[in-house]
């Protein structure tokens, strides 16, 4: 056939330097295409420190330790190279481009994995395939979940890349193969070229030191192996060198032994007994997280992959990707067909792959299911570049397209699948401004220093591994003299903390924690940080502005409100210090005025009145959130009292000065939502399913159930703007004394999505379907009940407060609707 560029009018070129000849033509240049990426990952690369395991990341490499289970051995010493050799950038810095470098690495594996699938077949499809190759290897790469995992420090993109390696190395095999059937007879085996194969082998064996995820793929590689080369189970000493190229990439695994005991976060590791050497490699820890879902999760849990599947490719992608499992059956249309085994048993083995991994993925319980799916969401992107070959094709032999309107519908694709992502995506996604870690890092340095307190702060995972990285990498550590930083981990928690060293000096908290509120501990806000005060304490803190307001049983001595210009739909921290001079048995909120707006608080995570002691000066904060679509201008801030037992509100009108808002540069439409919870997060419907019963919320008439009946929901969510942490769903049944009988409280998607998980995760405009079996106990009184939804931060347990459409504060939960249990 015409070589098909010569057929579209173009042809090639020749240049030459001395005795070196490249031959340029459009086809050879596509690959550099794929430059976009490392160019979009390094423009949204994270700067600095990112909290929690991405610092640890970053340190232990430094260090050359061992970082938690399952000790990710190949990253931690490619980190080291990675901060050795790269020459510019801070060792953060250095440590995210490890990430954006295997991000572009995947993307370029894809590419090469439907080239060589394209190479397989007729001179159509090679000629196709680098088109192909590039449009799957920028679906791929622009999608937000392999994006976000790009451009900060973290394992499981270099898991996603030695998956992307091992497909492509096998697609190599197998074409490296197929030109040897073309030339020699079947049974002249030793003449098939292996060496694809045995680096394979090295791959996955190393793989395997990374993290054990990667074995999950291991059963489709078997049986791609054995389909492509059934006898090869005789062949011992091919068996033999693949085995010793994978032993060869296991043999990183040495590292943990040989130089044990290593160091860690959490101090020394010593691996060199069996034993524990397994429990480390296999975190044998997170056993207790499989086998969470069973058959009847399974609606729901496919549920949530489509939800996920939607946030990372539009529609026509995963058409695409269908599309590409009819492949096999495109070859009647292909003039010199090849042999349909070859594309059959390479889609076999990207299919299997993606299942392998599905099938513990879904099954599992834990927070960060994201980055599990990073290899599965590759395969889909992988499919949907081999369905646009397959597409293409089609219309080229079968119907007879003209080259225009096949150059017009590759670049629609194109267009659609990558480059309107990056438009939409790159503002929303990238981290340059992101600096959480190292503020935290100032701030322990700046607040403490020169105090001579000799105060403790108790920090957890994610505030502690930055100090960490202080410590051990820039060699600083604040003066013990003015606070010494300890970590809070399982084997010793906060509260047991809080009394071994609170009789020391000063004890501060790096978040609020209601175990020790709820210890009969206050927690004072002091800067980024809580104080843990004893009950009965009278004094002021400094920081705070003197005021004197006195209501009906409670009195305003102090407040805290910044002055800086904020933007519509900012959190607005607010301290006040309050107290109670005789003591009383009503309960008491604060209400905020800005403007026109009204923030009546709720006593969610605040110390009721009741519990105040007299004269006891009690210090929280009252924060709330800006609506949307506040007009800027300067907003005078009032403070008032309410008496929730009376339900009457005490004129106070403290003037606590003026709130200057700016301008948005793009609004947000929330009259659409059923509740808005803090401006972050939006319940767009909701949805119930009972015994074949549906009803939209908000329903009038109560669902009719029975004991032991389940109620199936599906929450659809919208992400109003960033979360500043982890948000938990509740979704609980009441009964009308607002008594919870059912509580489901998780992350949301069933932990799939975390809307915070060291960066922030959830980005504007991102719609998310939840779903949620309420099982009604069977032993329930019949009666009337309630179903209500709500959010709450993981760590503190404060509720997220729902604002009505002009911005006021309503509440802290949505009723769904009743249920009418009858006998």
């Amino acid at each position: 056939m015409m070589n098909y560029f010569k057929q579209w009018g173009v042809e090639s070129r020749v240049w030459g330097v001395g005795r070196v000849v490249w031959k340029v033509t459009p086809y050879t240049l596509l690959p550099t295409l794929l430059l976009l990426l490392p160019i979009l990952y390094i423009a949204t690369l994270a700067q600095t420190l990112v909290l929690g395991d991405p610092t640890e990341y970053t340190f232990i490499a430094n260090i050359v330790g061992v970082a938690h289970p399952p000790g990710y051995v190949f990253m931690t010493l490619l980190g080291k190279l990675f901060q050795l050799a790269v020459p510019i950038g801070t060792i953060p810095w250095r440590m995210h481009l490890l990430a954006a470098t295997a991000g572009t690495a995947s993307a370029l594996f894809v590419f090469g994995t439907i080239r060589w699938f394209a190479d397989q077949t007729s001179e159509v499809f090679q000629n196709l395939g680098g088109l192909a190759g590039l449009f799957g290897a920028l679906v791929v790469g622009t999608a937000v979940n392999h994006w976000q995992h790009s451009i900060h420090a973290n394992p499981h993109i270099v898991t996603q890349t030695f998956l992307a390696a091992n497909l492509y190395f096998l697609t190599r095999w197998a074409a490296s193969n197929q030109n040897s059937i073309r030339v020699r007879p079947r049974s002249s085996a030793s003449h098939f070229p292996d060496k694809w194969l045995y680096i394979f082998c090295l791959s996955a064996g190393l793989g395997v030191t990374h993290h054990p995820l990667t074995v999950f793929a291991f059963p489709a590689y078997a049986v791609f192996v054995v389909w492509q080369r059934p006898f090869i189970l005789r062949q011992w000493q091919t068996l033999l060198k693949m085995v010793g190229c994978a032993l060869l990439g296991l043999s990183l695994w040495l590292y943990l032994p040989l130089h044990s005991p290593l160091p860690s976060a959490v101090g020394s590791v010593d691996l060199r007994t069996l034993d524990a050497f397994l429990t480390h490699i296999l975190g044998r820890g997170i056993s207790d997280d499989l086998g969470f879902y069973g058959l009847a999760d399974l609606p729901n849990r496919l549920i949530v992959l489509w939800s996920i599947l939607r946030l990372q490719y539009t529609l026509p992608i995963l058409f695409l990707s269908l599309l590409a499992l009819t492949f096999p059956f495109l070859d009647r249309f292909t003039p010199a067909p090849a042999p349909p085994r070859a594309p059959a048993s390479l889609l076999s083995l990207y299919t299997l792959a993606l299942l392998g991994n599905l099938a513990f993925t879904l099954n599992l319980q834990r927070q960060d299911i994201m980055a599990y799916l990073l290899g599965p969401l590759l395969i889909v992107g992988l499919l949907a570049g081999l369905g646009l070959l397959g597409l293409l094709t089609r219309l080229q032999l079968g119907f007879k397209l003209e080259r225009g309107w096949l150059l017009g519908l590759a670049g629609a694709m194109l267009l659609l699948g990558a480059l309107l992502p990056i438009v939409r995506n790159a503002p929303l996604v990238s981290l340059r401004g992101y600096s959480e870690g190292s503020d935290y890092v100032t701030a322990v340095f700046t607040h403490f220093a020169n105090q001579n307190e000799g105060a403790v702060l108790l920090n957890d995972w994610e505030h502690m591994t930055p100090l960490w990285y202080t410590q051990l990498v820039e060699k600083r550590w604040p003066n013990a003299a003015d606070v010494r930083p300890e970590f809070v981990s399982a084997a010793r928690p906060w509260l047991p903390s809080v009394f071994d060293f609170l009789p020391g000096g000063p004890v501060y908290l790096s978040n609020y924690r209601r175990e020790i509120v709820d210890a009969g501990f206050r927690l004072r806000p002091s800067g980024s940080f809580y104080q843990v005060v004893e009950p009965g304490d009278e004094t002021i803190p400094a920081e705070l502005t003197p005021a004197s307001a006195i209501g009906e049983a409670i009195e305003v001595v102090g407040y805290q409100l910044g002055s800086e210009t904020v933007l519509p739909g900012d959190y607005i921290p607010l301290t006040l210090a309050l107290r109670s001079p005789s003591g009383t048995a009503d309960f008491y909120v604060p209400i905020v005025r800005v403007g026109n707006l009204t923030f009546p608080f709720t006593t969610d995570s605040h110390l009721t009145t009741p519990t105040w002691l007299p004269n006891e000066i009690i210090v929280e904060r009252f924060d709330f959130a800006l609506p949307h679509s506040l007009p800027a201008g300067e907003y005078p801030v009032t403070l008032g009292l309410k008496n929730l037992s009376s339900d009457t509100e005490t004129p106070l009108r403290l003037d606590l000065g003026t709130l200057p808002v700016g301008e948005k540069r793009y609004t947000i439409d929330t009259a659409r939502l059923l509740a808005n919870f803090r401006q972050r997060v939006g319940l767009r419907q909701a949805t119930a399913r009972l015994n074949g019963r549906y009803a939209a919320a908000p329903w009038l008439k109560p669902l009719p159930a029975q004991p032991g009946d389940t109620v199936h929901l599906t929450l659809q969510w919208e992400a109003l703007d960033y979360a500043e942490e982890s948000y938990t769903v509740f979704v609980h049944l009441i009964d009308l004394g607002n008594r919870p009988l059912v509580t489901l409280d998780y992350t949301p998607l069933g932990g799939a999505v975390p809307t915070h998980l060291w960066i922030p995760k959830w980005l504007p405009g991102q719609r998310l379907y939840d779903p949620y079996r309420l099982q009604i106990p069977p032993d329930l009184p019949p009666g009337q009940y309630l179903i209500e939804v709500g959010l709450y931060e993981m760590v503190s347990k404060r509720r997220l407060h729902m604002a009505d459409t002009a911005g006021n504060l309503v509440g802290d939960r949505y009723i769904l609707g009743s249920v009418n249990v009858s006998p």
